[in-house]
């Protein structure tokens, strides 16, 4: 029943990219790449770099390990990503990946602060994004790795300090969201040099 179950999420989320335009296989532009043994869905071109999201859920993992308010610019999963996570890509794809300012916003809801903007390697997408480069909520649904639907983190505080904002496993936007030592669903983003 699992198995049928993420064949029609698939079928279904391949539709919806093909539907808004991310996903194409006789398009010439490439919208979906491989880069670093993942793949990785294309939000945004500009000249020889690209703006790249893991297509799936790579991991779960808590937002920060301790309780209590916290940003981005201090949380345990910026820490990791740009760390640990990024010294798994072979030296030549580190260099490919570009250092980006990363904006973080207060929530737009309940204005929890967002602390300082950040310059990071990999980052999480926030809420701005996450509404801004998907056409609706079909195409941000995420799979984990037993394919199914998954909940995942985005980098935006919550209505309180010490949660943050996710996307839920239909691909809702959740800005009042859940504490940040849950382990959830990570789908890291990141700027890339598409010329080897």
């Amino acid at each position: 029943m699992k198995k049928l179950v993420a064949l029609v999420l698939a079928i279904v989320m391949i539709a919806a990219l093909g539907a808004c335009g991310l996903f194409n296989s006789d398009s010439p532009n490439i919208d979906i790449i491989e880069f670093g043994g993942y793949d990785w869905l294309v939000l945004e071109r500009s000249g020889t770099t690209a703006l790249i999201l893991s297509i799936d859920v790579i991991e779960r993992r808590s937002y920060h390990t301790n309780g209590g308010d916290i940003t981005w610019e201090f949380s345990s999963i910026r820490n990791y990503l740009n760390n640990e996570f990024l010294n798994n890509f072979s030296l030549t794809d580190q260099n490919r990946i570009l250092e980006t300012n990363v904006i973080n916003n207060d929530n737009p809801k309940y204005g929890t602060p967002g602390g300082n903007d950040t310059v990071d390697k990999i980052f999480l997408l926030s809420i701005d994004e996450a509404l801004t480069f998907f056409e609706d909520n079909s195409t941000r649904v995420a799979l984990n790795s037993n394919g199914e639907a998954s909940w995942w983190w985005l980098r935006s505080p919550g209505a309180i300090g010490d949660y943050a904002a996710r996307v839920d496993y239909v691909g809702g936007v959740s800005i009042y969201d859940l504490d940040v030592v849950i382990d959830t669903g990570v789908r890291p983003a990141l700027w890339i040099n598409l010329e080897s």
